[in-house]
């Protein structure tokens, strides 16, 4: 996924924090591919994949000034569902 797609989906008009984005998309994305399969990454095509990361690194870039630990720890709902469904992708 392209930086300016996912600003777009985040509403980030500005390039204040195109590092920092671009550091929460690839633990994001790490973060998918550990959980689904390390081994066999052919799922990494499919656009639930890139929404699974485009809604961790929303969640970790909104909470990233967070005052509560609970916060940091949460998923965003939506994310464990698509990883689930990654998984059954990645045993075909």
């Amino acid at each position: 996924m392209e930086l300016t797609q996912l600003k777009n989906y985040l509403r980030i008009d500005h390039d204040f924090d195109d590092t920092t984005l671009e550091m929460l998309q690839q633990v994001a994305e790490q973060y998918v591919i550990n959980a689904v399969d390390s081994e066999n990454t052919s799922y990494i095509t499919d656009v639930r994949f890139d929404y699974a990361v485009t809604l961790l690194v929303g969640h970790w870039y909104e909470q990233r000034i967070a005052t509560s630990e609970n916060a940091l720890n949460d998923v965003p709902f939506g994310v464990v569902p698509l990883i689930q469904q990654l998984r059954g992708v990645s045993n075909v």
